[in-house]
């Protein structure tokens, strides 16, 4: 097999075992790649021709890495491998992934199991679990500071410290051509697989059906229903409850009238040009190796 393995050395635990021998042990002729070199090749109109004879990606990293590694393996249209190796791993825990860097890499490139996950794009950047606006960001800054202490109990440790000091946002938020919110909002969330904060997901999302999910906090819930909210994340089920906003659609747009915004982009802070962001999804899934 022919396989282009992409490290994210950065990423928190991608360098402790050496995943091109693993993969070498198993028959396949590796190719490796950084994450640079791979989100370089995505913003290319045409995958390079060398990776043209590329049977399998596999992408070692956190949930930032697996969203390049997931549009370069649909712009090749092979099967994605995952190997967890970031703090939280949302996108491998909601699959079932193993955790165990050498078991999940023999499983990328040995399991003929696929699921179909949909691919998301937002302002440009790949994701596969959910981008957001309002507490994320100030959620993501609180946490960044506690990972190396805490691990995943980071994410919903920053949440704590974002609701607390943070502010409504005022969004309006447009799916598929149709205002649905113009008004203060604690947070905007678009979900492809729906996982994201440690632990946290969006259970009404569904894989592989061309829509994303859309679920928005109003602010007129006030603060106190947020712990209730954070509950509900924890359960799956928010998208579900009283008062907050759920709709699905293929282009989901959210633009924000606050000077500087940022995004959360599957755990990554992004900075939103024009204060929008344009979410949307591709009409073919990814493949991903799952058992």
């Amino acid at each position: 097999m022919q396989v282009l393995l992409i490290r994210n050395d950065r990423s928190g635990s991608a360098g402790q075992v050496d995943l091109a021998a693993t993969l070498a042990e198993r028959g396949c002729t590796v190719t490796t790649a950084s994450i640079e070199d791979a989100a370089g090749w995505i913003a290319e109109p045409q995958p390079p021709k060398r990776l043209r004879r590329t049977q399998r990606v596999v992408v070692a990293g956190g949930d930032g890495s697996v969203g390049v590694g997931a549009a370069l393996a649909h712009a090749l249209d092979v099967p994605l491998g995952v190997v967890p190796a970031g703090t939280a791993n949302d996108f491998a825990r909601i699959l079932g992934l193993p955790e165990d860097h050498e078991q999940a890499c023999i499983l990328a490139v040995t399991g003929d199991r696929l699921r179909d996950i949909d691919l998301g794009d937002a302002n440009g950047q790949p994701f596969v679990n959910v981008a957001s606006l309002g507490l994320a960001p100030a959620a993501a800054d609180a946490a960044d500071g506690l990972k190396r202490r805490v691990g995943a109990f980071a994410y919903p440790l920053g949440a704590l410290v974002a609701a607390i000091r943070t502010r409504p946002v005022t969004i309006a938020a447009t799916v598929d051509g149709v205002e649905v919110h113009n008004g203060r909002a604690w947070q905007a969330m678009v979900a492809s697989t729906g996982a994201f904060g440690g632990w946290a997901s969006i259970d009404t999302a569904r894989d592989g059906d061309g829509q994303l999910d859309l679920v928005l906090i109003p602010a007129e819930r006030g603060t106190h229903r947020l712990v209730f909210d954070a509950a509900s994340l924890m359960r799956g089920d928010l998208a579900t409850r009283e008062g907050v906003l759920h709709v699905r659609g293929r282009e989901i747009i959210l633009r924000s009238r606050h000077r500087s915004t940022r995004a959360v982009v599957d755990g990554e802070l992004v900075d939103i040009d024009g204060r929008l962001l344009t979410a949307t999804v591709h009409q073919r899934p990814v493949r991903v190796v799952v058992g």
